[in-house]
Protein backbone atom coordinates (compact mmCIF):
# COMPACT_ATOMS: atom_id res chain seq x y z
CA UNK A 1 0.00 0.00 0.00
CA UNK A 2 1.74 3.12 -1.22
CA UNK A 3 2.09 6.36 0.62
CA UNK A 4 -0.77 7.68 -1.54
CA UNK A 5 -3.10 5.29 0.32
CA UNK A 6 -1.98 6.29 3.81
CA UNK A 7 -1.30 10.01 3.81
CA UNK A 8 -3.89 11.49 1.44
CA UNK A 9 -7.59 12.13 1.20
CA UNK A 10 -7.95 11.04 -2.45
CA UNK A 11 -10.61 8.40 -3.19
CA UNK A 12 -9.15 4.92 -2.78
CA UNK A 13 -10.23 1.35 -2.05
CA UNK A 14 -8.60 -1.95 -1.17
CA UNK A 15 -7.88 -4.01 -4.25
CA UNK A 16 -9.89 -7.22 -4.58
CA UNK A 17 -8.81 -10.57 -6.01
CA UNK A 18 -9.51 -10.60 -9.74
CA UNK A 19 -9.59 -6.80 -10.07
CA UNK A 20 -7.62 -5.40 -13.00
CA UNK A 21 -5.18 -2.71 -11.81
CA UNK A 22 -3.44 -0.26 -14.10
CA UNK A 23 -0.19 1.47 -13.21
CA UNK A 24 -0.40 5.16 -14.17
CA UNK A 25 1.92 8.09 -13.54
CA UNK A 26 0.99 10.97 -11.24
CA UNK A 27 3.23 14.04 -11.16
CA UNK A 28 2.65 14.40 -7.42
CA UNK A 29 2.74 10.75 -6.21
CA UNK A 30 4.72 9.01 -8.95
CA UNK A 31 3.51 5.59 -10.08
CA UNK A 32 0.03 4.80 -8.74
CA UNK A 33 -2.21 1.72 -9.09
CA UNK A 34 -5.70 2.52 -10.36
CA UNK A 35 -8.49 -0.04 -10.05
CA UNK A 36 -11.65 -0.81 -12.01
CA UNK A 37 -13.58 2.19 -10.65
CA UNK A 38 -10.87 4.66 -11.77
CA UNK A 39 -9.93 5.30 -8.17
CA UNK A 40 -6.66 4.46 -6.48
CA UNK A 41 -6.40 0.78 -5.55
CA UNK A 42 -4.43 -0.03 -2.42
CA UNK A 43 -2.80 -3.45 -2.22
CA UNK A 44 -4.08 -5.05 1.02
CA UNK A 45 -0.73 -6.35 2.33
CA UNK A 46 2.84 -7.10 1.41
CA UNK A 47 3.35 -10.52 -0.09
CA UNK A 48 0.38 -10.25 -2.45
CA UNK A 49 0.90 -11.65 -5.90
CA UNK A 50 0.03 -9.84 -9.11
CA UNK A 51 -0.42 -11.44 -12.51
CA UNK A 52 0.59 -9.37 -15.51
CA UNK A 53 -2.36 -8.87 -17.86
CA UNK A 54 -0.85 -6.35 -20.31
CA UNK A 55 2.65 -4.93 -20.73
CA UNK A 56 4.18 -1.68 -21.96
CA UNK A 57 7.72 -0.74 -23.02
CA UNK A 58 9.99 0.07 -20.10
CA UNK A 59 13.68 0.98 -19.69
CA UNK A 60 14.30 -1.71 -17.03
CA UNK A 61 15.85 -4.72 -18.85
CA UNK A 62 14.38 -7.40 -16.57
CA UNK A 63 10.90 -5.84 -16.54
CA UNK A 64 11.00 -5.47 -20.33
CA UNK A 65 11.23 -9.29 -20.64
CA UNK A 66 7.98 -9.91 -18.74
CA UNK A 67 4.99 -11.26 -20.64
CA UNK A 68 1.28 -11.45 -19.85
CA UNK A 69 0.71 -14.38 -17.51
CA UNK A 70 3.89 -13.84 -15.48
CA UNK A 71 3.40 -13.41 -11.74
CA UNK A 72 5.25 -10.84 -9.61
CA UNK A 73 5.25 -10.34 -5.85
CA UNK A 74 4.39 -7.06 -4.14
CA UNK A 75 6.58 -5.39 -1.48
CA UNK A 76 5.65 -2.21 0.24
CA UNK A 77 7.55 0.24 2.33
CA UNK A 78 6.35 3.23 4.28
CA UNK A 79 9.35 5.33 3.30
CA UNK A 80 10.29 3.95 -0.12
CA UNK A 81 8.13 3.62 -3.23
CA UNK A 82 6.33 0.32 -3.79
CA UNK A 83 8.36 -2.47 -5.36
CA UNK A 84 7.50 -5.60 -7.27
CA UNK A 85 9.60 -8.76 -6.99
CA UNK A 86 10.18 -10.60 -10.26
CA UNK A 87 10.37 -14.39 -10.44
CA UNK A 88 14.18 -14.13 -10.66
CA UNK A 89 14.22 -12.35 -7.29
CA UNK A 90 15.02 -8.96 -8.80
CA UNK A 91 13.18 -6.06 -7.16
CA UNK A 92 11.91 -3.26 -9.40
CA UNK A 93 10.24 0.00 -8.42
CA UNK A 94 6.60 0.41 -9.41
CA UNK A 95 7.58 3.31 -11.71
CA UNK A 96 9.07 0.77 -14.16
CA UNK A 97 5.61 -0.76 -14.56
CA UNK A 98 3.82 2.38 -15.82
CA UNK A 99 1.39 1.30 -18.53
CA UNK A 100 1.19 -2.27 -17.24
CA UNK A 101 -2.12 -3.85 -16.29
CA UNK A 102 -1.96 -6.22 -13.34
CA UNK A 103 -4.46 -8.51 -11.65
CA UNK A 104 -4.44 -9.37 -7.95
CA UNK A 105 -4.42 -13.16 -7.56
CA UNK A 106 -4.96 -15.26 -4.43
CA UNK A 107 -1.87 -16.43 -2.54
CA UNK A 108 -3.19 -19.97 -2.08
CA UNK A 109 -2.92 -20.99 -5.73
CA UNK A 110 -2.21 -24.70 -5.88
CA UNK A 111 0.82 -25.74 -7.83
CA UNK A 112 0.53 -28.40 -10.52
CA UNK A 113 1.53 -31.87 -9.32
CA UNK A 114 5.11 -32.97 -9.78
CA UNK A 115 5.82 -35.49 -12.51
CA UNK A 116 7.23 -37.98 -9.97
CA UNK A 117 3.98 -37.87 -7.96
CA UNK A 118 1.90 -38.60 -11.06
CA UNK A 119 4.10 -41.57 -12.00
CA UNK A 120 3.93 -43.00 -8.45
CA UNK A 121 0.14 -42.67 -8.43
CA UNK A 122 -0.15 -44.44 -11.79
CA UNK A 123 2.10 -47.27 -10.59
CA UNK A 124 0.01 -47.76 -7.43
CA UNK A 125 -3.29 -47.84 -9.36
CA UNK A 126 -1.95 -50.29 -11.96
CA UNK A 127 -0.61 -52.55 -9.16
CA UNK A 128 -4.03 -52.55 -7.46
CA UNK A 129 -5.75 -53.42 -10.74
CA UNK A 130 -3.40 -56.37 -11.27
CA UNK A 131 -4.02 -57.59 -7.72
CA UNK A 132 -7.82 -57.38 -8.23
CA UNK A 133 -7.55 -59.23 -11.55
CA UNK A 134 -5.48 -62.04 -9.97
CA UNK A 135 -7.94 -62.30 -7.05
CA UNK A 136 -10.89 -62.50 -9.46
CA UNK A 137 -9.31 -65.29 -11.51
CA UNK A 138 -8.57 -67.43 -8.50
CA UNK A 139 -5.41 -69.02 -7.16
CA UNK A 140 -4.63 -71.04 -10.29
CA UNK A 141 -5.62 -68.44 -12.85
CA UNK A 142 -8.77 -70.35 -13.83
CA UNK A 143 -11.94 -68.50 -14.73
Amino acid sequence: MGVYCVLTQIPHHSARVGEILEVLWSDYYGAVLFGDGQEVACIPHAGCRLEIVATAPTPHPAVNLLLPGNVVGYRRSLFLPDRLVLSSGTKAWLCYFVGFKLQLIPNDVSLPPREEDIIDRLRRTSLRRRQRLVAARGPCGAR
